[in-house]
């Protein structure tokens, strides 16, 4: 195999690992999905772990930050409330996909885009209802008695609203990528990755035949 031939090989692998690249989530997005799957594990554990995991209960060490929180958002010092069990169950249904969409990331799958901005929407919307309850409006301050403006901004709304921002910029982030246009730009992306591979491997290939007959020519 001649080095032009052998450069053009390379060339397709070059190509290839650049739209592998546009494949990928951008690392902001990435990390976000590692935090959010550590955090929410933790959370929802706190919650599943009850009464042991309150201030004074033998895991309260491994919390030691919510014996602030529970006093300000008292639906977590409350064993008996269903819905915050509820939603920390959907937590770890949520984590679930934060990590198969890692995996789909690396894995350079076509959905990956459509998983990640799925996901984004279950926390959003989940975090949003998470407000709504917490609020006058929904719950008549039956979990707020007490509270000061600045304790709930504090310890609730400031913690909280990070988990209504940064999904909704993830959407408006992969948006691109599910609107027709951006889907075709996208499954185009994959199509070159996958033509750029074959091209690479046959060019390998051909080398190798080239090398293996060079020898064969060399030993008559």
């Amino acid at each position: 195999m001649n080095k032009p031939s052998q450069r053009k090989g390379l060339n397709y692998a070059a190509k290839g690992l650049r739209f592998e690249a546009k494949l990928q989530l951008q690392t902001w997005i990435l990390i976000w999905f590692y935090v959010t799957a550590i955090v929410c594990t933790w959370d929802a554990t706190f919650i599943m772990l009850r009464p042991y995991t309150l201030p004074g209960g033998s895991l309260a060490v491994f919390w030691y930050l919510y014996k602030y929180y529970v006093t300000v958002d008292q639906r977590y010092n409350d064993t008996s409330d269903a819905y915050v069990f509820a939603q920390s169950l959907l937590n770890y249904v949520e984590v679930a996909f934060n990590i198969i969409t890692i995996v789909m990331h690396y894995r350079c799958s076509r959905h990956t885009a459509t998983t990640a901005f799925t996901v984004s929407v279950m926390t959003f919307w989940k975090t949003v209802l998470y407000f709504l309850m917490f609020s006058e409006f929904c719950t008549g301050g039956e979990y707020r008695q007490g509270n000061t403006a600045l304790q709930e901004i504090a310890l609730v709304v400031i913690p909280n609203i990070i988990w209504v921002i940064v999904p909704l910029v993830v959407m408006y982030s992969l948006w691109e990528k599910l609107t027709p246009q951006g889907s075709s730009h996208y499954a185009s992306s994959l199509a070159a990755v996958s033509n750029a591979k074959s091209s690479d491997f046959n060019h390998v290939t051909q080398y190798g035949d080239g090398v293996l007959n060079g020898g064969h020519k060399k030993s008559k």
